[in-house]
């Protein structure tokens, strides 16, 4: 991949975070409104999109996992189980994405796959 390439690829991930962010942090504000599929989606995608380029430790990375985990889907219980290992982000990640896509968002196997990411992929 050029310089050229990843500088856009880079620039587009920080935009969309920054769009996401600024949704979602209306929504969170209001703790009795959630987020809707469209801004949970793009929310999925850039923390995947950081994940990819190893930005799991920047302030965008923070403020998108936040939006995410605290304002997309119903709101749930903690999760029992221990934490995944820190490479199965990603995957985690996909399988929220999956959920919202597969117009899920509302269900139990989101929350599910929401509290899963948000106890392993906490920022570091």
């Amino acid at each position: 991949m050029t310089i050229s390439r990843q500088m856009y690829s880079r620039m587009a991930t920080l935009v969309v975070a920054i769009l996401v962010c600024g949704t979602l942090a209306s929504a969170h504000a209001q703790q009795t409104r959630r987020s809707g599929t469209g801004p949970c989606r793009q929310g999925a995608l850039s923390l995947i999109a950081m994940l990819d380029a190893n930005e799991d430790n920047t302030p965008d990375y923070r403020r998108v996992y936040e939006a995410v985990v605290q304002t997309c889907g119903p709101a749930g219980m903690p999760s029992a189980q221990p934490p995944s290992p820190r490479e199965e982000c990603r995957k985690l990640a996909l399988a929220m994405l999956d959920a919202i896509e597969d117009n899920k968002i509302n269900t139990q196997g989101f929350v599910h796959a929401r509290t899963r990411f948000a106890t392993s992929c906490a920022p570091r």
